[in-house]
């Protein structure tokens, strides 16, 4: 039997190019030649024509509110409000879709509890579709690391709620890791049997080993993902300092967007210093362009201080034969299979991190032998030639 499997998220790469976005990405590449699949999505036209290439049916909603209702939102209580309701008006939109078409199975993310509206609308005992929530990482467990200033329009009424609700009304539940099975199974009491284990997905064909530019660089430490404070940024600056009062021939680059107050505080750490030009920013770089700034890397650096169910970055720069020096939190070290294909540190601590990065400075045969075990694992367990019987093994377990 043909199964139509359809993938309701906000968020689609090529426009967003988040986790999560990618995570769609992937996976609706691997079930293509396999299922009649269908995505529904924010509006976007750069995601309807990728996609309408990939022979893949793309239905885009527009549901959020305007500009203007946020340009009056002036403090935590009316932003938060105004959130809740997006979130509802996406979440209703996405569900009339889905109820239209009622494919053999809907996924939904736990991002902003899409799956909401439809859950509510269509109880368990009646409706058609197998409903299976992915969870990246949900709110309820991402909320207690952010302090309330951090949390401000992001933390939407009744979100824990929304979430909870969807965990207990959906036919199945799937995590990149053992450790966030763990953290629903205490914290939303989701039962065990509910919830199946599959790693993320990552394309180990685009991100590969590549040579570097030039081999006569300085010593180069890689940091890719969203600068503030909860990524762990002022630790690594800190450590960075350490690092580079010693190692004076180094640098660091910061692939990703600055947030929040961190960059002005770690710009004063440099400036204080007197390392402002041992750093970069680089903003936003493309999927496109990643690989090649993994390649140019000695060591990469993840530094988060907020829980991580999977971390993306950590298994792209796996997939490019890159030694990791990674903190442990959340599902980072089964990423790294608990520190055979990589460093870990403890979450925060700067001084950890500095002989991590000093043990591999002094170490180059350790490194590039991280490097190669980290590529070998890579390739075995995230890329979609080792995943693909997985996952559809398991959609069909749903329906059979």
């Amino acid at each position: 039997m043909g199964i139509n499997f359809t993938l309701a998220c906000r968020w689609a790469f090529p426009y967003d190019q988040g986790g999560v976005a990618m995570y769609n990405y992937y996976l609706l590449q691997l079930l293509q030649n396999k299922m009649d699949v269908s995505l529904v999505s924010s509006k976007n036209e750069e995601n309807h024509s990728l996609y309408n290439q990939m022979g893949i049916s793309y239905t885009g909603i527009s549901a959020s509110l305007p500009e203007i209702y946020w340009s009056i939102a002036k403090n935590e209580f009316i932003k938060n409000g105004f959130r809740s309701l997006q979130d509802w008006r996406i979440s209703l939109a996405m569900a009339k879709v889905l109820e239209f078409e009622s494919p053999h199975i809907i996924e939904f993310m736990d991002i902003h509890s899409d799956g909401y509206a439809f859950l509510k609308r269509n109880h368990k005992k009646y409706r058609n579709s197998k409903v299976i929530v992915r969870s990246h990482t949900p709110w309820g467990l991402l909320r207690s690391y952010y302090s309330a200033a951090e949390r401000q329009g992001v933390d939407g009424f009744w979100a824990i709620e929304r979430e909870n609700y969807c965990f207990q009304s959906c036919d199945a539940i799937t995590t990149p890791s053992q450790d966030l099975k763990i953290n629903l199974i205490k914290q939303y009491k989701v039962p065990k049997e509910k919830i199946t284990v599959i790693p993320n997905i990552v394309d180990t064909g685009h991100f590969i080993a590549l040579p570097k530019n030039s081999e006569n660089q300085p010593f180069t430490i890689l940091h890719v993902g969203r600068f503030e404070r909860a990524k762990g940024v002022v630790t690594l600056i800190k450590a960075f300092i350490d690092f580079a009062k010693v190692q004076k021939d180094c640098i660091l680059i910061n692939v990703g967007q600055p947030r929040g107050s961190a960059y002005e505080d770690c710009h004063e750490l440099l400036k204080s210093a007197n390392m402002v030009d041992k750093v970069k920013f680089t903003g936003f770089i493309s999927y496109k362009e990643l690989p090649r700034y993994y390649a140019n890397a000695d060591v990469v650096i993840v530094a988060s201080e907020i829980y991580e169910s999977f971390s993306y970055t950590v298994a792209q720069a796996m997939a490019c034969g890159k030694a990791v020096i990674a903190s442990e939190i959340g599902g980072i070290s089964e990423t790294l299979d608990y520190g055979k294909n990589g460093k870990l540190f403890k979450p925060g601590d700067q001084n950890s991190l500095y002989n991590q990065l000093e043990d591999l400075l002094f170490d180059e045969k350790q490194r590039i032998k991280l490097g190669e075990n980290a590529r070998l694992y890579a390739e075995n367990n995230f890329s979609i030639t080792a995943l693909q019987n997985r996952y559809i093994d398991f959609y069909q377990s749903l329906i059979n």
